[in-house]
């Protein structure tokens, strides 16, 4: 036995020894090649940022510099034309334009005399976007040729539809022209250079929707201003561009205006927000997103430009970068980056974890002979402690089956086994919450109790001498045997426990030994299980030739001393005091009042909205002197297990009516309402009882009381 304790020790020891020097080698290798695997990914996200941020301004720069050309050429046709602009075939030239390049929203001129203005406007597809700020044009229109100027001394707003020059397909008037290109931020913009000038991010008039402007004034050789030329970018076409520039999988391009605000973001319907009934553009802190909210957060909080930092409600870490656009483009607009750490760590990660896995090949290999070594010891340790789980939860019908070639581990399973067996017995006699009680915390092991709400059922089998007389001993053993086995189950899958067994009779505790919240419900409830168990053994008894067993309820109610009762080398958990011998006394009211299952008004009135009941008044019963009110448990209340049924329903609320009657006094009305619940149910004797009680009453009104007295019979 010793040499055996001892090797199986120095295997542990080996397993151990081993381990402890193989699994630091592992992960100093894991992390060293996770280190260099994430300085790598880092490196590549900060290139992937920077390409993003470049090819951005490459594309922008795809989209104003033909916007630039065309306005130049603009500038030059006016400057050509004259006052031959104030014409609807000087717009000719700008359907064209449109035509040639597909990002423009519009092209038009203002003129600074009198605010005339002319514009040509792409009609968004039908479904995209906003339309033209609730106008709704024909759907086979392309262009919107839009002229404001003065006829007749007053100013007209005409919208013309076209599908294509020279073919008009609806014409709009509004009723008044309220818009001045004079005081748009293009026109003023542009007053104030000789070249190109490149407006802020604002709210375009014709769509409720931004975008940009890249104008120039025209003027005569002299200098006199004539008007200004422009050319709208939406920042819907912007936001193309940043969509094809993503960074990882999840990251995200966008673009602020010197206030901050987004000039440019994947999914521009995001940027617009309502405020006093006007669209705005989103300052970047208010945006909806909140990892892009956060990151401008952090670098007006002084994080600089490129930074590391969790973003986000969940703390995710991001890598963050913000680049100026070049200064030739007049403007100090930001392009910035996000793009969340994992989508560049995590492959490396992936990665670095296969290499780990093919490394730990050998380790594996080496150490699978000490960890089978180890597992015969650690194995039937892992049952034996199941097997001690489930001797705690009380599950003691299986056998202890641990088989281990260790000495010591086998010999504890056979102890284990023994006192398994042992409990098994003892739990025979002793209720189970008393045994799980003494198993978990060592309660029970002393004479003593302590005070405390019990519910205490009693139950008795109707006429139990006469059945015995009809059954011969052994097959009144073995269906006595039957009847108390189901009476148990019902009160133990209701929280309950048998405290004993007296003859026939079962006496149940509830909120004991363990404590129940709920114990005066579920008591009601193992009350109307219990019935219905003991009819379906009622009818099996009936169908083979033997007697029935009706069973007659008691439960009630009250504070009580429970614990050990007995002397030290033999003592029985039980409940003492007035409400136990009162529980019992209930029980034995059936009798009087031919029903199954009572109950006293302390109970009622615990569970009374979760239970339907029929009141049969206060009751005096023999040997005491204190009435208690009574009541006949129905069934439950709602679509639940033993729900009263609709006649039950209607028969109580018949009952009701006469015992309120009953309990005013009114004796007339209360024996009329008696007979009327006796003509449907002629053989209740609670009926009988309170219409005798009513009629004496009636009889003798002065002496009239309400409360029914039984004597000992």
């Amino acid at each position: 036995m010793g040499s055996s304790v001892f090797r199986v020790r120095l295997r542990v020891g080996i397993a151990v020894m081993f381990l402890s020097v193989m699994l630091p080698l592992t992960g100093l290798m894991t992390a060293v090649l996770y280190r260099q695997n994430s300085q790598l990914a880092v490196q590549l996200a900060e290139t992937a940022m920077s390409s993003a941020t470049n090819d951005v301004v490459a594309g922008v720069r795809s989209l104003l510099g033909p916007m630039a050309r065309v306005v130049d050429l603009s500038v030059a046709f006016g400057k050509a034309e004259g006052e031959s602009l104030r014409r609807l075939d000087g717009l000719r030239p700008l359907v064209d334009e449109l035509d040639k390049f597909t990002d423009l929203y519009a092209l038009y001129f203002g003129f600074g005399r009198d605010g005339a203005f002319y514009e040509v406007i792409r009609v968004p597809p039908p479904g995209q976007g906003d339309g033209l700020k609730g106008r709704h044009p024909p759907p086979e229109a392309r262009y919107v040729l839009r002229i404001i100027d003065t006829v007749d001394g007053e100013r007209v707003d005409s919208w013309i539809y076209i599908a294509k020059w020279g073919e008009v397909v609806g014409v709009e008037r509004p009723p008044k022209a309220v818009y001045d290109p004079r005081q748009r931020p293009w026109y003023k913009t542009a007053l104030a250079t000789r070249e190109i000038a490149t407006s802020g991010l604002y709210v375009f008039s014709s769509i409720g929707r931004p975008g940009l402007t890249l104008s120039r004034q025209l003027a005569t050789d002299d200098g006199a201003v004539i008007g200004v030329f422009g050319a709208d970018l939406s920042t819907e076409t912007l936001s193309r561009v940043l969509a094809e520039h993503r960074v990882g999988g999840s990251g995200v391009v966008f673009i602020l205006d010197e206030e901050q605000r987004l000039l440019g973001h994947p999914q521009p319907e995001r940027t617009l927000v309502q405020e006093g009934g006007q669209v705005q553009i989103v300052k970047a802190v208010d945006f909806s997103d909140p990892v892009l909210a956060d990151a401008v957060r952090k670098r007006a909080a002084g994080a600089g430009d490129r930074f590391r930092a969790p973003l986000g409600p969940d703390g995710e870490e991001y890598m963050v970068s913000f680049t100026h656009f070049p200064e030739d483009f007049g403007k100090d607009w930001t392009i910035g980056v996000i793009a969340a750490e994992r989508d560049f760590v995590g492959p490396l990660r992936r990665a670095s974890a296969m290499i780990v896995l093919i490394g730990s090949v050998f380790l594996i290999l080496a150490s699978i002979a000490v960890v089978w070594v180890s597992r015969l010891l650690t194995q039937p340790i892992q049952a034996l402690t199941a097997e001690t789980d489930r001797i705690r939860n009380l599950d003691l019908t299986s056998e202890v089956k641990v088989r281990s070639s260790v000495v010591e581990v086998q010999t504890l399973a056979e102890a284990l086994g023994t006192m398994k067996t042992a409990l098994r017995s003892f739990g025979a006699y002793v209720p189970k919450g008393v045994l799980k009680g003494i198993i978990e915390t060592g309660i029970g092991t002393e004479v003593g109790g302590e005070r405390r709400q019990l519910t205490i059922l009693f139950t008795d089998i109707k006429d139990f001498t006469g059945i015995s007389e009809n059954m011969v001993p052994e097959d009144l053993l073995h269906h006595l045997s039957v009847y108390l086995e189901g009476l148990s189950a019902v009160v133990g899958a209701h929280n309950g426990a048998v405290d004993k067994f007296i003859g026939d009779a079962v006496m149940a505790l509830w909120n004991a030994p363990q404590l129940d919240p709920d114990h005066v419900a579920n008591a009601c409830r193992a009350m109307l299980a219990g019935r219905a168990t003991i009819r379906r053994l009622n009818i099996e008894l009936v169908a083979n030739n033997y007697p029935p067993m009706p069973t007659r309820f008691g439960l009630h109610t009250g504070m009580v001393v429970v614990g050990n009762v007995g002397c030290a080398d033999r003592m029985q958990y039980t409940a003492l005091g007035a409400a136990v011998n009162l529980a019992s006394r209930v029980e034995s009211l059936n009798k009087r009042f031919g029903t199954e299952m009572l109950v006293t008004g302390a109970v009622e009135d615990v569970v009374r909205d979760r239970f339907v009941f029929r009141p049969l008044g206060p009751v005096v019963a023999s040997g005491t002197t204190v009435p208690v009110l009574l009541f006949e448990l129905v069934g439950a209340v709602g679509d639940v297990p033993h729900a009263a049924s609709p006649a039950e329903l209607a028969d109580v609320a018949i009952w009701r009516e006469a015992f309120s009657a009953y309990v005013d006094g009114d004796w007339a009305t209360a024996a009329e309402g008696f007979r009327a619940y006796l003509i449907r149910h002629p053989d209740d004797a609670a009926g009988r009882l309170l219409l005798d009680r009513t009629q004496v009453n009636a009889a003798d009104p002065d002496r009239a009381e309400f409360a029914i007295h039984f004597t000992e019979k």
